[in-house]
């Protein structure tokens, strides 16, 4: 990571979706847009928008950051909740949550914090070297 920018301005449509996959960790399918990331005295961060697909399932996982995540379209349905367009969720790094259902398809704005930046996703019963793909460990993957 590099130190973070004083200021940034930019038109996120011109930014590439990536295949969510090698980026979070996630099952096939996902997209992710990185908006901005950096690291301070304090901390890691990175921004990114990440797109589910109609139908698409986000497992019971667990990651090594604090983040808070904004629906901005769709719908999730997730703990005996659905959050619409402009609802809010918030988690602990360690925190085990999900799964998440996405039934109409969903985009949503997600902000990762922690002292050293792992995206990643992972099973609550596997290794820190393990992500949801089922394909191989993270650290296989140079993350």
């Amino acid at each position: 990571m590099k130190p973070a920018e004083k200021f940034v301005t930019l038109n996120c449509d011109e930014l590439d979706w990536e295949d969510g996959t090698s980026v979070v960790g996630l099952p096939p399918g996902v997209q992710v847009k990185i908006i901005a990331e950096g690291e301070d005295d304090v901390s890691e961060r990175v921004d990114k928008f990440v797109r589910f697909p109609p139908g698409y399932v986000e497992p019971l996982h667990i990651h090594d950051h604090l983040h808070s995540t904004l629906v901005i379209e769709g719908e999730m349905h997730t703990h005996g909740k659905i959050l619409k367009a402009g609802d809010f969720m918030f988690g602990g790094p360690g925190e085990q949550h999900g799964p998440m259902h996405y039934p109409k398809g969903c985009t949503v704005f997600s902000c990762s914090r922690a002292k050293k930046m792992n995206q990643i996703h992972r099973s609550p019963e596997a290794g820190r070297d393990s992500d949801l793909t089922g394909a191989r460990p993270a650290a296989a993957r140079g993350e």
